[in-house]
């Protein structure tokens, strides 16, 4: 054992690269891995391996000759130093000065004994946790005890051994590491805070002279502040940001822009850069820091970035700032450092399942209005080049972060930034914005319902833009074609999430309802038929099935769409009726919004016309699709197409009861949420206008003898989803024999 643990040292000849040799090698910051290094990593791992074996074996000699070996070199580093320069140590016996070879053995090995522990039995630290006075065990699982001690008392001579003023590359990092990995040791120890802090902002840390540990220092920083309670922070908040404040300066390297576009690699140095932004946000975001010193010190570092991309926007037009490269690339990391300044404050609290959607913000009214100016900025720039990729990537990152933190009260920017986005957009960031929408939808329902009713039309028309264009002229490479098959996947995402979020009445307001079908039309004569990607007809399905459902079945609103699938009916219970007016539906609360009441003209229209489309289009669809030569019922995504089919044909047949048909959607507040997921339908069959179509019209139409029509529809009504999708499956089989 005390071997293999000797083994894991580097060796006294290992080459590292000079300060002035050091560069950033990769986006992360960490240092270039050489052939030697890998190796040398390589053979760590297998020593790893064999002294985690002997520890299984046993127990007690591992944590002897572990604690006994870091321990003797933490306090040969308090007593004596470390050298950077000198990889073997001064003097005998542990009696001279440390070189850096066995003082990243010590750092080693404390991450190496961290590592095993937590992987046996989770670390909980004993000591007080913030807010809770001495003596009172924390709540939780995990295992508080003489290894877990051993552990903590490792760290606390790590800190104190001074171990981290050594400048040597291979000492910041580890030492960094082990703060950040094993984070729960300060809020067991908040006396410590102060010291790794002081370590992390000195000259070894964020300013440490070897370029590459300099940026790799920077992501642990943000990863230390990220973890410690906010209530611990305001004490550090002025310092910290003063320390800095000089890193902060942004300076844009054109020499990014291809290698970020063309592989997503990022824009070097800036994206570390990203980390102190955000640590920033996240030291000024206490609530206990007091007001005026939080704007003050919030001015410090929007001020720069401001003035930066003004003095840009004013300094030449529009038309001769798109056609330079440096100048988009400074805006763009003005803007988006601003938003990582943002992400360092807390979103806003959502309560998704109630009407009032919100929570007000956790941020002073003077911290808003900064913020709102910054979107006012942000908003104003992205209009003006919205035809730079570069500014509608920042642009978009960074008012997703006013959203985020703001909420509803940044709503209003949405409209003006989806309209910049969608009219110069490419196809990747198309998916990109359809992904953001639907997040915004379901967080922000239903005050969203207005700005979501505008927006629909426009993004709809550029997802079926995009796709016509395809369709005309073929896709030209592999990938194009992943990139439509992410969008139509995205699009169809993104409807489903609408109505998931009980907004299913921005289809039906005065200037969407006449264009109801000719939403739906691709996705019922396209996408749901295309078994080129069966993820894509599964989605195009359950957008149908929700459709028929909110507007065939449950029109008025009783129920909610978020829970309303086959797979969910058996744990629901106590639905809502209509003699339950203590609780507001948000599928009521959203129309009410969107100012869409029960005799509204437009909606009705719409309803009765998508009623014909799911007769004529639909429900056809659900017979041709899994009868396509290309559809493979053996496939396991395809059997979930099938599932999806089989809900959309007992939804429909529900929607086709004479008292859901016939009805002003009242009745549907009487039925229970099982009985509105899953058969036995209930109901006359011969009274069933949909029932009377399908084993009268369609089913003879495509060949089916009345007998087994007939049979199809009583299967149809009396079977729950499980059994009639093995029905159906088997009625296909037949059929196609």
């Amino acid at each position: 054992m005390p071997i293999l643990v000797d083994k894991l040292k580097y060796g006294e000849a290992y080459p590292w690269p000079t300060a002035a040799d050091a560069s950033i090698g990769d986006n992360d910051g960490s240092l270039d891995e050489d052939d030697e290094e890998v190796m040398f990593s390589e053979l760590r791992r297998n020593l790893r391996a064999f002294i985690d074996a002997i520890a299984q074996i046993a127990p007690a000699l591992y944590d002897s000759i572990m604690l006994t070996t870091t321990q003797a070199i933490f306090k040969q580093c308090n007593q004596y130093g470390v050298s950077a320069e000198q990889a073997t140590d001064g003097g005998d016996g542990g009696h001279g000065q440390l070189g850096w070879v066995r003082a990243e053995l010590g750092l080693y090995l404390t991450q190496a004994y961290g590592e095993r522990l937590s992987s046996n039995k989770g670390l909980r630290f004993s000591g007080p946790k913030h807010g809770q006075s001495n003596g009172t065990q924390p709540n939780g699982s995990g295992t508080s005890g003489p290894s877990v001690e051993s552990l903590s008392d490792l760290l606390t001579m790590m800190i104190q051994s001074g171990v981290a003023a050594c400048q040597h590359p291979a000492i910041a990092p580890m030492y960094f590491e082990n703060c950040v990995r094993f984070n729960g040791y300060f809020d067991a120890r908040q006396e410590a805070v102060t010291p790794v802090l002081t370590s992390f902002l000195g000259a070894t840390g964020v300013r440490h002279p070897h370029a590459s540990v300099r940026v790799r220092v920077w992501y642990f920083l943000h990863r230390f502040v990220k973890n410690l309670p906010t209530s611990g922070l305001a004490m550090y908040s002025s310092d910290f940001i003063s320390a800095v404040n000089d890193l902060l300066l942004i300076s844009a390297d054109p020499s990014t822009i291809n290698s970020a576009l063309a592989t997503g690699t990022g824009y070097g140095m800036f994206d570390s850069q990203l980390f102190l932004f955000e640590s920033c946000g996240i030291m000024l975001s206490p609530g206990d820091l007091d007001d005026t010193a939080r704007m003050s010190l919030l001015q410090h570092l929007f001020n720069p970035l401001f003035t930066g991309a003004q003095r840009l926007m004013n300094s030449r037009s529009a038309e001769q700032i798109l056609q330079d490269p440096r100048s988009l690339l400074q805006i763009h990391h003005y803007l988006t450092a601003i938003g990582s300044i943002v992400k360092g404050f807390p979103d806003v609290r959502v309560d998704s399942k109630t009407v009032s959607i919100n929570l007000p913000h956790q941020l002073s009214p003077s911290t808003a209005q900064v913020f709102l100016k910054a979107a006012d900025m942000c908003i104003a720039v992205l209009e003006a080049l919205r035809d730079s990729h570069l500014i509608r990537e920042a642009a978009r990152f960074t008012l997703s972060r006013m959203l985020s933190v703001l909420g509803a009260e940044a709503l209003p920017y949405l409209p003006r930034l989806i309209d910049s986005l969608v009219s110069s957009c490419a196809v990747e960031e198309l998916s990109d914005l359809l992904g953001f929408l639907g997040l915004i939808v379901f967080k922000f329902k239903p005050q969203v319902a207005p700005t979501a009713s505008k927006l629909l039309l426009p993004v709809i028309s550029k997802v079926y833009g995009f796709l016509d264009q395809v369709a005309q002229g073929g896709a030209t490479g592999t990938d194009e074609i992943m990139l439509l098959q992410d969008l139509r996947k995205a699009y169809l995402t993104w409807v489903v999430a609408i109505f998931n979020s009980d907004l299913d009445g921005i289809f039906l307001v005065e200037q969407n309802a006449p264009h109801l079908v000719t939403i739906f039309q691709p996705i019922a004569g396209q996408l749901a038929t295309d078994s080129a990607s069966p993820p894509c007809q599964r989605l195009a399905f359950t957008a149908l099935f929700k459709a028929i459902q909110a507007w065939m079945v449950d029109p008025m609103g009783w129920h909610t769409l978020t829970t309303l699938t086959p797979s969910m009916a058996a744990s629901l219970s106590n639905p809502v009726s209509s003699k339950d007016s203590s609780r507001v539906i948000l599928r009521q609360a959203a129309a009410q919004t969107l100012g869409i009441g029960p005799d509204n003209e437009s909606a009705r229209e719409a309803r009765s016309q998508f009623k014909q489309f799911v007769l004529n289009t639909v429900v056809p669809a659900c017979f041709e699709t899994p009868t396509r030569p290309e559809f493979s019922m053996a496939d396991a995504q395809a059997s979930l197409v099938v599932s999806e089919i089989a809900a959309v044909l007992q939804m429909t047949l529900l929607a086709g009861r004479p008292d859901i048909a016939g009805g002003d959607g009242s009745s549907a507040a009487a039925i229970p949420l099982p009985k509105l997921l899953t058969p036995p339908i209930g109901g006359d069959l011969n009274q069933n206008q949909f029932a009377a179509y399908l084993s009268s019209v369609l089913l003879p139409r495509m060949g089916c003898p009345t007998s087994m029509a007939t049979e199809f529809v009583q299967a149809l009504a009396s079977l729950d989803q499980k059994q009639f999708k093995k029905y159906f499956a088997a009625f296909l089989t037949n059929s196609s024999q």
